[in-house]
């Protein structure tokens, strides 16, 4: 009777120590979750590097940077991977790659950085510790003569892409779906195949992949975003080289006159108003 009551305590006590641990363990994971503030803190930005790639993980997120020319070349969300892989040649003009490095910000976040002659001038990639991804591209005013349009632009797997939608900065929404979509489909076999497509003013756009979705915002005013091939398309748009682009309109010229004095006559010079082209990623 004796021993019996001894195993029931012993199990007892067994029991309420477990009990403690687990609420230990969960304590310890909350305290590894939020700050003493009790907001969330953010996931921890790691860097792996080899001679020919920067792979840049933050969450369920990995970013894979070329280290030739510092493009973006696919993005893995969870178990999915995604080749959405910018191209080096700039959209409607010609240009010449002239260096890239990479460094990490006093914030941890990852900053790969680029040039090229005469645009973009710089080229910034950013991986912030929420996941995003933000884009930057920029250059010296005179570097924009004679030029009409100027863009940025991607390659993917056409047959993965479902569905793109699209908000202007008027607040006007479109939609646009890929006939040539195939479920499940390998995204080594590429597909030639002319499809309709689209040239819009955008503020924010969607891509809905088979398996990740892109949300794309910009912060620069006079944004289009080109796809597939337009039926419509006027001779004084841009011509698309690649799958996908972001295009802005040739800079505003402003007109800044020179200090003037009765007897002045000197011409007027024109000066280029010129604001970076800024893209935000979001990869789901």
């Amino acid at each position: 009777m004796h021993l019996r009551i001894l195993v029931i305590k012993s199990l007892f006590l067994w029991f309420l120590g477990m009990n403690l641990i687990s609420n230990f363990d969960i304590k310890l994971i909350s305290l590894s979750v939020f700050d003493l503030t009790g907001n969330p803190t953010l996931d921890r930005i790691s860097v792996r590097e080899s001679n020919y790639e920067l792979q840049v993980s933050v969450g369920d997120k990995i970013f894979v940077f070329g280290k030739a020319k510092g493009t973006l070349d696919k993005i893995k969300v969870g178990m999915n991977v995604l080749h959405f892989a910018q191209v080096a040649e700039i959209e409607g003009n010609f240009n010449r790659f002239s260096k890239v490095s990479w460094k990490k910000l006093k914030d941890g976040s990852i900053q790969i950085f680029s040039s090229y002659e005469p645009w973009p001038h710089s080229l910034y990639w950013t991986v912030y510790a929420d996941g995003q991804l933000k884009m930057e591209a920029s250059g010296p005013p005179e570097n924009f003569k004679n030029v009409r349009w100027l863009g940025l632009g991607f390659d993917y797997p056409e047959q993965m892409l479902n569905q793109v939608s699209w908000k202007s900065a008027s607040s006007d929404f479109g939609q646009w779906k890929n006939s040539n979509f195939v479920p499940m489909a390998n995204p080594e076999i590429e597909f030639k195949i002319a499809n309709q497509g689209f040239f819009q003013p955008i503020q924010s756009v969607k891509l809905e992949f088979e398996t990740v979705t892109l949300d794309v915002s910009t912060e620069t005013s006079g944004v289009f975003l080109s796809l597939g091939e337009d039926q419509n398309q006027n001779l004084l748009l841009p011509k698309l080289k690649t799958d996908l682009a972001f295009f802005f309109n040739q800079p505003i010229q402003n007109s800044e006159l020179l200090p003037q004095t009765p007897s002045a006559t000197s011409p007027s010079r024109q000066i280029s108003a010129v604001n970076p082209l800024v893209l935000w990623f979001l990869f789901q």
